[in-house]
């Protein structure tokens, strides 16, 4: 069975954060996502997941998103912002149990050669690699599509896959993300199976509107049979805007044990396999 966790911030916005984790582990979910928990100390997370019996499976690497930041590992003259933020996260994710950490580049305006952008990338890459591999930890590089992210250092999945390669690192994957591809690329399980071998991470968002499997015009159907075809082991992250109330919304994920909790006061046996 394919194991799926929420992005805490798209999913479960309803709640305060904090509480975010508990309903997830509710509705099913084994394992979490959380973009930015810096926020909270790393023994509160820690003790949340471990009370929920959860996994945090992904983080990014920190920086202002709020401020329009983009990450900064290929920003020229920002080498020690970024190397400052890898040491957070290394150090954060240590005492959350490791999860994977998704390293973002920057927005590359006008103003900035992009060649030199992709080839200060590549060496930030590298040296984050290098310093998460004494902490066991994996990062992650994600292309996103213009539509959302313009400026973005790289677009299409093939250019991550270039990145990959040149390092030569075991410890750095690609997210798939089906919005990101099929938004920018389409062909989306041609794509899929020819960069199979590069990926650390899946996840989904329907297209357009980036809403729950089951909208918009990708078979997630189909494709989800293909990723246990493909014998895929990881997890698959829901990062997409519930287009309704989170709880509304989950019937797509029935069939892979996460249900609406609230069917189990009518029905006290349906959630028997949920903690």
């Amino acid at each position: 069975m394919l194991r799926f966790d929420p992005n805490l911030r798209w999913l479960f916005t309803e709640l305060p954060m904090l509480e975010r984790y508990e309903a997830a582990a509710r509705a099913g979910f084994k394992g979490v996502e959380v973009a930015f928990p810096y926020e909270y100390p790393a023994r509160e997370i820690a003790a949340r997941l471990e009370a929920n019996g959860l996994q945090l499976v992904q983080v990014l690497a920190p920086f202002d998103w709020d401020r329009g930041e983009r990450g900064y590992a290929a920003l020229p003259g920002q080498e020690e912002r970024f190397r400052e933020s890898i040491r957070t996260a290394v150090d954060y994710a240590v005492q959350v149990g490791g999860p994977m950490i998704h390293v973002m580049p920057g927005n590359i305006g006008k103003d900035l050669d992009r060649a030199r952008c992709m080839a200060l990338f590549k060496e930030n890459i590298a040296w984050a690699a290098d310093h998460a591999r004494s902490a066991g930890l994996v990062l992650i590089l994600e292309p996103c599509c213009r539509a959302r992210f313009p400026d973005f250092l790289y677009h299409r999945i093939e250019e991550g896959v270039e990145v990959v390669k040149a390092l030569g690192r075991d410890n750095v994957k690609l997210c798939f993300d089906t919005f990101h591809i099929q938004t920018e690329q389409g062909a989306i399980a041609e794509r899929l199976e020819a960069v199979w071998p590069h990926i650390g991470h899946i996840q989904v968002g329907g297209v357009p509107g980036r809403h729950e499997p089951g909208t918009g015009e990708i078979r997630f159907q189909f494709l989800f049979e293909l990723i246990e075809r493909l014998g895929w082991q990881g997890w698959i992250g829901c990062e997409y805007t519930p287009s309704g109330h989170t709880l509304d919304t989950l019937r797509w994920a029935e069939a892979h044990g996460i249900r609406d909790p609230r069917a189990a006061s009518a029905n006290p046996t349906a959630l028997g396999h949920v903690n």
